[in-house]
């Protein structure tokens, strides 16, 4: 029984611990003018993100952050909009160890970690007002990311300061 539990425990906490939990961090120009800001509109994608990510899966992103900003009270604006949206997604494998009863365990395990950043600049001075990033393991398919997506961006913009909410 006790060599049971022994190989039980690892297997328990490799999979508690490859849950697609992420962190997500802020910061802001406190002294933004963030109520007076009405429209906006994105800025394009990094060659980076063009080569390894589909562009159906870009969409999807840029998508649903329209949908978050404009729950803040934002307005789509292609020309002359107020703030300029920039969105970058990382990936990296990343690994992680697998714990015994006695330390690390040889049976640790890789997994797809991907960090999300939304930047916002205003239009007329270029100031970095707003970043927001999202951290830590997602699913491996474009669906299983798609599913996790609007958690995900509604956690990054909740804190947004837009004083407009509808």
């Amino acid at each position: 029984m006790k060599k049971y539990i022994i190989f039980i425990i690892p297997v328990l906490l490799m999979f508690t611990g490859c849950g697609n939990a992420f962190r997500v961090y802020h910061d802001m120009d406190h002294t933004a003018a963030f109520d007076q800001y009405e429209t906006y509109s994105f800025l394009d994608w990094t060659e980076g993100n063009k080569k390894t990510i589909t562009g159906m899966e870009l969409e999807r992103i840029r998508a649903q952050f329209a949908r978050e900003l404009e729950k803040k009270g934002l307005s789509y604006q292609q020309e002359e909009a107020d703030v300029k949206v920039k969105i970058t997604v990382y990936f990296r494998e990343a690994r992680h160890p697998s714990y015994g009863y006695y330390g690390v365990y040889p049976g640790s395990y890789n997994y797809i970690e991907r960090a999300l950043a939304v930047d916002l600049f205003e239009s007329d001075t270029k100031k970095h007002i707003w970043h927001s990033a999202a951290v830590g393991a997602v699913g491996s398919t474009p669906e299983e990311r798609a599913e996790e997506l609007p958690g995900q961006v509604s956690e990054m913009l909740e804190d947004f300061p837009s004083g407009k909410e509808i």
